[in-house]
């Protein structure tokens, strides 16, 4: 489990260049919004997760060694995937990763 505050520093930084980017409280963790839309968040129990709706980028996430599925409370969700924490870890690739999360909500 990576340190949630760590994360959420790596997140938002990854974040800055974007413009109209709200953070709320949801699921019991911090969760990132644009155009009222939820597409990241820092898990509460320690891994960053990010929506990919289109099928081919959710496909291209999950191949990652460390990619996980995002399963709060057992149930199984359909486009979001737990980063793996290299990815994380490197600015570069979690802005990248970040980005194209968020063009999916524009």
């Amino acid at each position: 489990m990576a340190d949630v505050a760590e994360l959420k520093a790596a997140l938002i930084a990854a974040l800055s260049p974007l413009e109209g980017i709200t953070w709320k409280r949801m699921f019991g963790c911090d969760a990132v919004f644009h155009n009222d839309v939820i597409f990241a968040l820092v898990w509460k129990e320690g891994r960053l997760g990010l929506k990919y709706t289109e099928p081919e980028d959710f496909a291209a996430r999950m191949v990652h060694s460390g990619s996980d599925r995002w399963s709060p409370g057992g149930r199984t969700t359909k486009h979001w995937v737990l980063i793996p924490n290299l990815v994380a870890e490197s600015a570069s690739q979690l802005s990248e990763w970040s980005n194209i999360s968020h063009s999916t909500v524009l």
